[in-house]
C-alpha cells in the first residue's frame, strides 16, 4: 500500500519535532554528556562552555531556517552553486542589454484564467524556548541517570536497597 500523493512524508512529526530535529538534538546531547563526563582532567568552566556551545549548534542547526530552507539545505545550495560547470561562463562577453527583460503592461496582459492548485496541510505549530528547555534538560537528566547506572550507580543502588 502507498502512503496517500498530497503528504510530505518528511513533516512527520515525533512529540512536536520532526525526526530530522530529534537526531540532531540527540546528537548535540549525546556530544554536550561526552564533552562533560569525557573530559574529567579539563577545568569545569571549560567543560561547561564546551556542553554550552555544543547545545547552541544543536539548536541552531535543528531549528534554524531561512526562507524555509534548512541550514543544511541551505549549505547544499550554496555548495551546488559554486560547483556548478557554467560558474561565470562567457561573463565578460555578454551583451549590454541581453539580461535585460521587458515586461508587459497591465492593459497588454489577457485576463487568464487562474485555476486552483491544490496546497499541502501545513502544520503552524512550533516548540516553544520552554518546552524546548523542559525536554533538554529532561533527556540530560536521563542520560545521566543512565550513564551513573553502567558506572556502578546500580551497584550503589543495589547495597541501599538490600538492608531495606
Amino acid at each position: 500500500m502507498r502512503p496517500p500523493s498530497r503528504i510530505d512524508v518528511s513533516e512527520r512529526r515525533f512529540f512536536g519535532l520532526t525526526f530530522r530535529q530529534l537526531a540532531i538534538l540527540a546528537t548535540a546531547a549525546a556530544l554536550a554528556l561526552g564533552c562533560l563526563v569525557g573530559l574529567r582532567t579539563w577545568p569545569f568552566w571549560l567543560r561547561i562552555v564546551l556542553v554550552l556551545v555544543s547545545a547552541a549548534v544543536g539548536l541552531v542547526w535543528a531549528f534554524w531556517q531561512s526562507q524555509g530552507q534548512t541550514l543544511e539545505q541551505r549549505l547544499l545550495d550554496v555548495l551546488v552553486f559554486n560547483r556548478r560547470t557554467r560558474y561565470l561562463l562567457h561573463r565578460a562577453v555578454r551583451d549590454q542589454g541581453q539580461a535585460r527583460a521587458a515586461w508587459p503592461t497591465a492593459e497588454a496582459m489577457p485576463a487568464a484564467h487562474r485555476r486552483k492548485v491544490p496546497q499541502a496541510a501545513v502544520i503552524n505549530w512550533s516548540p516553544a524556548l520552554l518546552w524546548i528547555t523542559a525536554n533538554a534538560l529532561g533527556l540530560s537528566i536521563l542520560m545521566l541517570l543512565t550513564l551513573w547506572l553502567i558506572q556502578g550507580g546500580a551497584r550503589q543502588l543495589e547495597l541501599l536497597w538490600h538492608p531495606l
